[in-house]
């Protein structure tokens, strides 16, 4: 089997719903003990000795370092695979070692939209997703998590579990980019079948290897994405998003690349070279690089267009 997986913290409900990574290191930071309410107490079962919510929050990824502020995007799904949308676009998240355990938060959620020119979706309902922007995580361990929010006028609870690391699995943010070469169309003849999977081809983001990028010291965006591959209804169509931030990104020096997960495009083959170089434990990854090569935004699985462009726009700041 292929070291990268596409991925649930739960992947289990009345039918298997399955992920893409979603989850994105940013800045340092710590979170103290909650004081507040329990997460038992949040959805109404304070005596209850297991969590359990007639929804499930679904977000996926493996990279949740202890000690990190971090971006959590995830959507909420009934039982039976209807996605929940909250009423004007918020709710909130809380965290909890145990259900019975003083709650962490709660921290700020947005609902926000993936859609954009030319960005297709299989399903309507996949085009929006919901980021908890800023969230301090704790010790490394198990946790809960609980999203609290109301939905046509209703108060709904959604519930999932998930892992807190004691480290970060990819290159860190301030960290430097590395350096493995990624193919271009120069290196198969302007054949783009031969180095990606999407379709229409994106020919625009293979025009340039990382290797020369860092040389040249050119900031860039490296998507790191097989379309073909990744059919979650929650990692997005992330390339045709990167292609968009990139026409919207024109005239400035940031470049943009797109490199394919698994050798010869084909899963059975496994990781590529420089899939094991970033040491990508799940796909799609979205990096962003300064002109000085070092990591300065880094998203796991679904990302907005804005929450992109504003990403590349500050980096061409450095």
């Amino acid at each position: 089997m292929p070291r990268v997986a596409v991925l649930l913290l739960v992947a289990v409900c009345a039918a298997a719903l399955a992920a893409c990574g979603g989850s994105t290191a940013s800045t340092s930071g710590s979170s103290s003990a909650g004081s507040g309410p329990t997460l038992n107490t949040l959805i109404g079962t304070p005596d209850a000795t297991q969590l359990v919510t007639p929804n499930l929050i679904v977000m996926g990824g493996t990279d949740f370092p202890t000690g990190q502020t971090v971006r959590i995007p995830f959507q909420v799904f009934r039982k039976d695979g209807q996605i929940l949308k909250p009423d004007g676009g918020t709710a909130e998240l809380y965290l909890g070692e145990t259900p019975s355990s003083p709650a962490l938060g709660p921290y700020p959620v947005r609902e926000l939209s993936l859609a954009g020119k030319g960005v297709t979706f299989d399903r309507k309902d996949s085009d929006v997703i919901m980021v908890a922007a800023e969230v301090p995580l704790p010790k490394a361990g198990t946790w809960n998590a609980v999203v609290t929010m109301s939905v046509n006028g209703k108060d709904e609870v959604a519930s999932n579990a998930f892992t807190v690391t004691p480290n970060e699995a990819t290159p860190a943010v301030g960290a430097a980019a590395p350096d493995a070469a990624t193919p271009t169309l120069a290196d198969v003849g302007g054949d783009a079948s031969k180095i990606s999977t999407a379709y229409p081809a994106d020919t625009t983001l293979l025009q340039d290897s990382i290797p020369t990028l860092l040389k040249e010291h050119r900031p860039f965006v490296v998507v790191f994405a097989t379309p073909k591959f990744c059919t979650s209804r929650i990692c997005g169509p992330i390339v045709e998003i990167v292609q968009n931030v990139q026409v919207d990104l024109k005239g400035t020096p940031m470049a943009f690349v797109h490199a394919e997960i698994y050798k010869d495009l084909d899963p059975t083959k496994g990781t590529t070279p420089w899939v094991d170089a970033w040491r990508l434990p799940t796909e799609p990854w979205v990096f962003v690089v300064d002109a000085q090569g070092q990591i300065t935004a880094k998203f796991e699985g679904a990302v907005t267009e804005g929450e992109l462009e504003a990403a590349a726009r500050e980096a061409l700041k450095r």
